[in-house]
């Protein structure tokens, strides 16, 4: 089999051939990943399940919290180490870090109890780790399929609103990268020990989380997951409204007049609330509160893998005064029954949450959005948010290395719902056009980089978002939106809940079109050519009903080419060429027309984003 697998590889072309990477070589030879871009039979997946009890104190913006950590090695190997992530110790002093943020100290009163041993190394309390990845030694190691436990308590000052997480004042919370995390040990890296440095966000393994959120009466808390104890947070009002909601409303769950009455949640002799939640079979757990959010909910409708109909919960969070607002659970339900066409949205609940940051960050089955919007801005970044629960929530990608997996993907989901709710927002053109001010120009940066790599000047933004957005929709367009879409709903579903690299997205397309598609994926990935198809000259004969069009590709990637012929009487004529038909970045068409030529132009739906369409079309006379 390893020799089969090694001799695939190696028969690969040769020319513009995807990097393959050493790792990636090596997990071809195991069996872990094939050259068709799926699973291999040794693949696997470790899972960490948590329980974890937290409490919050709003007014000194202070959490504490306790976890038990419960490790399965599903990996071939004896797990003699434990990697975790502390990624809230980028707000402590003296870390790296690519982004400005607050000095709040990071995590503090640390204390880690790896299989029943406390590690002395760690006394508490502790202040200000130096690093957002430690890695402590197992007291025995852990054999394939088996498990270990560890223990891990700690508190640390919420920043004020940040990039990812914070608060704004003392009125609204929302706690990511709140909980030290065990890293992935994947097949490509072994334990992934990438700091986090602000940029590139996070690659974590999947598991259950069992949550307890303690947060003073009259908060909302929102979370990842179903809350489990309705009755004992909820007034018996909401738990009504909550159990009578449907697709067909949106209903009110607590309401404006529930919150100036003090009603907006149950109450206690000792002014607090537990809120309990659980959520199976995810990446990360997320959570939000507030004493000044109302509650929204209705039901989202799709169909589900078995072709019935499925159902999810939608729930918005949101001050009453934040500007179209009121229209988020709708947003939030179109979005999730839309999206839903790439892979039913798998989870019960979805939970959108207001403010803190002045974009949007996803997080299983929750996002924050910040502040008021029009319903425009509103909804498409809603829309993107809610597509990040398919990549990278239920396609587990690394977005520290690969951030254009699920920034690109989301961008290019979004752009096709926007247009479904506003039919005047051409979306995609937005994208291509924000790509087109930036491309082939200096300040471009090939997507194919680390997230951190990109630099104060790198345009990470542009090379993870705009631009493999525009490539995915110009991609739909070669190939076809059937046989493109085939491809994508088929990426996901082959690495839903495991950590594709970008091979295996590029192979998967490959595989599922039965086409080479190097001659796309190297130059618009990993590299910063751009499209510009010319028509450098045209030759009429026959009265004007023959015609010799030369094309050349001044931009370095040899798209195929697609030509609009006007004729005399208003007939149109269409000619094109395929992405091998180049010879030395120049091609000739020659068509037999039925009239008199009018016009030629190049890529006349506009789907490629040429950097020059000055010189996309020729009429008679031109020189």
């Amino acid at each position: 089999m390893k020799t089969l697998l090694l001799a695939a590889l190696l028969a690969l072309p040769q020319s513009d051939t995807l990097p393959v990477p050493h790792a990636y070589q090596d997990a071809l030879r195991a069996g872990t990943r094939t050259r068709a871009g799926a699973p291999g039979p040794r693949y696997f997946v470790n899972q960490v399940d948590y329980r974890i009890e937290t409490r919050i104190d709003p007014a000194r913006a202070r959490v504490w919290g306790s976890e038990v950590v419960t490790v399965t090695n599903n990996s071939p190997d004896a797990l003699t180490q434990v990697s975790m992530n502390m990624t809230q110790n980028v707000f402590a002093p003296g870390n790296p870090r690519n982004r400005s943020a607050p000095i709040t100290g990071g995590f503090d009163e640390l204390a880690v109890t790896i299989q029943g041993r406390a590690v002395p190394e760690m006394p508490r309390p502790v202040r200000a780790i130096g690093t957002t990845n430690m890695v402590f030694d197992l007291v025995e190691s852990v054999p394939p399929g088996g498990s270990f436990e560890m223990e891990v308590q700690w508190s640390f000052e919420v920043p004020e609103g940040t990039f990812r997480m914070g608060r704004e004042g003392t009125e609204v919370f929302y706690l990511a990268q709140w909980y030290p995390q065990v890293a992935v040990y994947d097949d490509l890296n072994g334990w992934k020990r990438d700091p986090y440095l602000g940029d590139g966000e996070f690659y974590v393994d999947y598991g259950t989380f069992d949550v307890r959120i303690t947060a003073p009466h009259r908060w909302l808390v929102s979370a990842s997951g179903v809350l489990q104890n309705p009755e004992e947070v909820l007034t018996p009002t909401a738990q009504g409204r909550l159990a009578n909601t449907s697709a067909e409303t949106i209903m009110n769950v607590v309401t404006a007049e529930d919150l100036a009455a003090g009603e907006s949640t149950a109450t206690s002799p000792d002014g607090t609330l537990t809120w309990h939640y659980v959520a199976e079979n995810v990446r990360d757990f997320a959570w939000g509160t507030s004493n000044r959010y109302v509650w929204d909910a209705t039901v989202s409708e799709y169909e589900g893998l078995n072709g019935q109909t499925q159902t999810s919960m939608i729930h918005t969070f949101y001050r009453p005064d934040q500007a179209n607002w009121d229209r988020s659970a709708e947003f939030a339900k179109h979005a999730i029954d839309n999206l839903s066409y790439w892979y039913p949205y798998p989870y019960p609940q979805m939970t959108v949450n207001e403010g803190v940051i002045g974009g949007g960050m996803e997080y299983p089955m929750i996002t924050i959005i910040g502040g008021g919007r029009t319903p425009e801005s509103l909804y498409g970044v809603t829309a993107h948010e809610l597509a990040h629960m398919w990549w990278p929530m239920v396609v587990g990608t690394n977005e520290k290395a690969h951030a254009w997996m699920d920034e690109g993907l989301a961008s290019f989901a979004e752009d096709l719902t926007m247009p479904m709710i506003f039919p005047d927002v051409d979306a995609g053109r937005n994208t291509m056009n924000g790509y087109l001010r930036v491309g082939g120009t200096d300040a471009e940066t090939e997507s194919m980089r680390h997230a951190d790599t990109y630099g104060p000047f790198g345009n990470r933004g542009l090379a993870s978002y705009g631009k493999p957005a525009t490539g995915f929709r110009m991609l739909r367009y070669i190939l076809g939106e059937e046989l493109f879409d085939e491809a994508l709903k088929e990426y996901t579903r082959r690495w839903a809940y495991k950590h594709p690299h970008p091979l295996d997205l590029f192979w998967t397309f490959e595989d599922v079109t039965d086409r080479d598609l190097d001659w796309f994926f190297y130059p618009w990935m990993y590299t910063t050519r751009v499209v510009d198809q010319a028509i450098t000259s045209m030759e009429v004969s026959n009265g004007g009903r023959t015609v010799r069009i030369v094309v050349e590709d001044l931009g370095e990637i040899p798209l195929p080419v697609f030509v609009n012929i006007e004729l005399e009487g208003g007939t149109l004529v269409t000619a094109e060429a395929g992405h091998d038909e180049w010879e030395d970045r120049r091609l000739v068409l020659e068509v037999d027309l039925p009239a008199p030529i009018v016009r030629a132009v190049i890529d006349p739906d506009e789907m490629y984003p040429d950097v020059d369409r000055m010189n996309n079309s020729w009429t008679p006379g031109m020189q």
